[in-house]
């Protein structure tokens, strides 16, 4: 069977009423997908997208990464864009929004739940970013250059999982992180190395012995010890 008799069209049937909802159908499905063009003026609010200029810049208030689904305020660039939510630690930009209504005590208890659930492969330790961590951006602390995951590139935010020191998790030496946080839609540690192992640190640049038992870096199966 050929391509051409295995292809879908979809094509307007006779009357008004079809053709709108064929007409509807096509625009949600256009306004549900990403790149989507961006609209509004300097003060507007706006969602942001894949496609946002302003996705993955710094925000100039709290000096955490804009993500996708966070809700701005446009500014005359890119570059002037602010969070309108408290969630990323920000809030002076715009009141507390929706982000400010979550319970962290709540949403650290559904991501430890899922990380049970869906343990990470090899049993690599995670951790919850603690409210305070150094390695929460903080705009009066690290100015341009927050810390972020070595996969995705954001910023990281209080109560999220993350695999910290990925060469050496069980004993960590440094602070470089991975997100590991399904339930916030963040499984960088799965999607950078899928077999759970670090070959090469991405800070030394140097090469990683696998994991020992004889100095107990791992138990006989070569997993990460519990």
């Amino acid at each position: 069977m050929g391509a051409d008799a295995v292809r879908l069209s979809v094509r307007p049937a006779d009357g008004d009423s079809e053709v709108a909802d064929v007409a509807a159908f096509d625009a949600g499905m256009a306004e549900g997908l990403d790149p989507q063009e961006e609209r509004g003026a300097h003060g507007d609010q706006a969602l942001t997208h894949v496609s946002s200029p302003w996705n993955h810049r710094l925000c100039g208030t709290c000096g955490h990464s804009f993500r996708r689904g966070d809700r701005v305020r446009l500014g005359s660039g890119a570059a002037d864009v602010v969070h309108l939510d408290r969630g990323p630690g920000c809030g002076a930009a715009g009141g507390p929004g929706p982000g400010a209504a979550a319970d962290p005590d709540a949403v650290a208890e559904f991501g430890a739940g899922l990380l049970e659930a869906w343990p990470p492969l090899d049993g690599v330790p995670v951790e919850a970013v603690a409210p305070g961590d150094p390695r929460i951006a903080d705009r009066s602390r690290h100015g341009a250059r927050p810390p972020k995951c070595l996969y995705c590139g954001h910023t990281f935010r209080p109560h999220e999982w993350v695999v910290r020191c990925p060469c050496r998790p069980d004993r960590p030496v440094c602070r470089a992180s991975v997100h590991r946080d399904p339930a916030s839609g963040l499984v960088c540690w799965e999607s950078w190395k899928p077999g759970g192992r670090v070959e090469v640190c991405p800070v030394t640049l140097t090469p990683v012995p696998p994991p020992d038992p004889a100095d107990g870096t791992a138990d006989g199966t070569g997993r990460w010890p519990a």
